[in-house]
């Protein structure tokens, strides 16, 4: 029988490798159109935004055991930037092959490549 603490321990990495893992699809065209292309009724678009809804929750004890603090600093820059320009797009946002070509999109690829530099994690 498994105790709190280990549970939480359990989800602390789930978290750690959903946020990561999300990083990684942020950071890739070739992955966003690949996924796109595996899961057609997928708005991968969207997606990207709606996991990191699903993944990100900073204020948890699992988020919190995840990351060290100078992790969580860097992966807050990557939340408030693609918190901002989810305000700015409209809620329809077109499909991958079209939002790649977007200003929007290259900065969170380009910030998402950052932030896992700045965690140190191979690019």
């Amino acid at each position: 029988m498994s105790t709190k603490k280990e549970d939480l321990k359990k989800l602390s990495k789930t978290v750690r490798k959903n946020i990561i893992g999300l990083l990684e699809l942020w950071s890739s065209i070739e992955k966003q159109l690949e996924y796109q292309k595996n899961v057609p009724i997928a708005q991968v678009s969207a997606e990207l935004f709606c996991q990191w809804d699903d993944f990100y929750y900073p204020e948890t004890d699992a988020h919190k055991l995840a990351f060290n603090k100078a992790e969580i600093e860097i992966i807050e820059i990557f939340s408030v930037k693609l918190n901002d320009i989810i305000k700015k797009t409209s809620n329809d946002l077109p499909y991958i092959d079209e939002f790649i070509l977007t200003n929007e999109w290259g900065e969170l690829n380009q910030l998402a490549k950052k932030t896992l530099e700045n965690l140190n994690y191979p690019i």
